[in-house]
């Protein structure tokens, strides 16, 4: 393995690689995934610059802290900086337990997310209403590990918190239903009808999770979770019997990296990195922006960030400032996010579809929303396909089914209507 700095510097530059490479093409964009990457260097560029312009005997030991501060967020971010470069695996240290249930400042539990398990479905059943619930969005998209959906309810609780919510105006309010978050990996089933979204039920077959929604509404995967986005949780009956066993002590995480060593120009150069990635992650955080978000601009600015890292480093004194002024001056020109191309009749491959369902939360009003996001190709076969996106709002019909995501599939516009066959209908 080459030095701890330069795996580290090689880690920004695959990143940046492989982002590129998933939006080279469409038709493999995934923006989970490049939101998850370029997620890792919001905090994390400024150790990779201070470790790199660290005295000689201090670098290794830096690059060594920067790596295990990254590594040190959960079990998820450790898997995806091994992907990115297996022989990471020895340098870092195995992931911490994680705990499903944690506590706030006030000592209260609140639940992350738990395995989708039997035991786990007969708490929710216990807890919450699932059969009067309403899915409030579903978002559904191929990632690494199959098709995966997200599926939001809201649900009503059959137990009653001991104080109401305080609104906005004051006033003491009842709380709304409980969100429940669920993911579900490796979908192999999906059938969603937003015509026919009311009542849930969750259950444990041979092949997997299966959901049930509604009448005719199904989906089957190889694994789930479910985060019970609720702030009562603490009250119900799971609440109550987790905070038995929870300990009162919060995890520590790992001391940042010390980067007061670095100059000015350092620094800035640092900071226009970051503003880069944290441009690109917006194809993750805001969909019906994704195609129009320059990732191919931004990824030829940021090439070979990390290489160009350690060159600078190597320079002495104004020279080294020079290079790093010439860094920052690369970096800070964020291409601007344009107008998304709308999808047209012909030939798709879809790689992102989100229902919203009209919704109050917390005394702000959300709009119903439909999105999604496909590859589609040029007039020369040979170029690879670009991605397009449509936006409705307040969607009349929502309606998808998992072979809306295979290949092959034509897109068609009959009039306010667009649909993929009987796979998918949006009016």
């Amino acid at each position: 393995m080459s030095s701890l700095l330069e795996a580290f510097a090689g880690l920004l530059d695959r990143s940046i690689g492989e982002i590129a490479a998933m939006a080279t093409d469409a038709r493999s964009f995934d923006a989970t995934r490049i939101g998850r990457i370029a997620d890792i260097w919001d905090n994390n560029a400024v150790p990779l610059v201070s470790a790199a312009c660290a005295p000689w005997p201090l670098r290794s030991r830096r690059a060594s802290a920067g790596l295990r501060w990254m590594a040190d967020l959960g079990a998820d971010r450790r898997r995806l900086m091994v992907d990115l470069d297996p022989s990471l695996d020895k340098v870092l240290p195995t992931a911490r337990p994680e705990r499903s249930v944690h506590r706030d400042y006030q000592g209260r539990v609140f639940p992350g997310a738990f395995r989708l398990t039997a035991g786990i479905i007969d708490a929710l059943v216990h807890d919450y209403d699932l059969a009067n619930g309403s899915v409030r969005s579903l978002t559904a998209q191929p990632s690494d590990e199959g098709l995966q959906v997200h599926l939001t309810l809201a649900t009503p609780r059959r137990f009653t918190p001991t104080a109401g919510r305080i609104s906005r105006d004051g006033s003491r309010k009842p709380w709304p239903a409980a969100p429940l978050r669920f993911t579900l990996n490796g979908v192999t089933k999906l059938q969603f009808d937003a015509e026919d979204r009311i009542g849930m039920a969750v259950s444990r077959t041979d092949a997997g999770p299966a959901v049930t929604i509604g009448r005719t509404g199904r989906l089957l995967a190889t694994e789930a979770s479910v985060w019970p986005d609720d702030p009562r949780w603490n009250e119900s009956t799971a609440g109550q019997a987790a905070d038995l066993t929870t300990p009162h002590a919060r995890p520590q995480r790992r001391k940042p990296l010390q980067t007061s060593t670095l100059t000015a120009p350092q620094r800035a150069a640092a900071q226009a990195l970051v503003m880069l990635m944290n441009h690109a992650r917006l194809v993750h955080h805001y969909p019906n922006l994704a195609a129009g978000v320059p990732i191919l601009d931004i990824c030829r600015i940021a090439a070979d960030a990390g290489s160009a890292i350690l060159s600078a480093s190597t320079r002495r004194g104004a020279e080294r400032q020079t290079a790093f002024v010439e860094l920052e001056r690369r970096w800070r020109h964020i291409p601007p996010t344009v107008p998304p191309e709308a999808i047209r009749y012909g030939p798709v491959v879809l790689r992102h579809a989100r229902y919203d369902e009209p919704h109050d939360d917390y005394d702000v009003p959300h709009d119903g929303c439909a999105v999604l996001l496909a590859a589609v190709p040029g007039a020369d076969p040979a170029v690879p396909w670009t991605l397009t996106s449509e936006e409705f709002t307040h969607p009349s019909r929502f309606r998808i089914t998992s072979t809306a995501f295979n290949d092959g599939q034509h897109i068609h516009h009959d009039g306010e209507v667009l649909r993929i066959g009987d796979a998918l209908v949006v009016r």
